[in-house]
């Protein structure tokens, strides 16, 4: 069975091109344009793997969702990699609970071999 990676991102290009990436790499891909989405997605599909989460988003944005996520127990250990054209964003991801943060663009290689260190 496929692992399933969530990712959480408002650009549809960033989302669809992650998807293409992680698709032809085997893994299934659900996808959420924000936060909220994110979770909804969550409460369907509890076997998620990892989520690859963008910082700036409407509505719910990822600083917000990091720090709800990290207060439920049953998503303390989910991995979770922050992807973000902020640098500055860095170290408040990290002290908020994600496991890794890359700065766009990515390389698809990269970001493989990021996700292969969590599942």
């Amino acid at each position: 069975m496929a692992k399933k990676i969530l990712v959480v991102d408002d650009d549809t290009t960033n989302r669809k091109l992650i998807h293409t990436i992680l698709s032809k790499k085997g893994f299934d891909v659900l996808e959420a344009g924000n936060g909220i989405e994110a979770f909804n997605e969550l409460s369907h599909n509890k076997d998620i793997a990892i989520i690859l989460l963008d910082i700036v988003m409407p509505v719910m944005d990822g600083i917000e969702f990091l720090k709800e996520i990290r207060a439920k127990p049953e998503y303390i250990n989910l991995p979770i990699i922050v992807l973000t054209t902020d640098d500055s964003k860095k170290t408040q991801a990290t002290l908020l609970g994600a496991n890794d943060v890359l700065i766009k663009p990515i390389s698809p290689v990269t970001l493989i071999e990021k996700i292969g260190n969590y599942i």
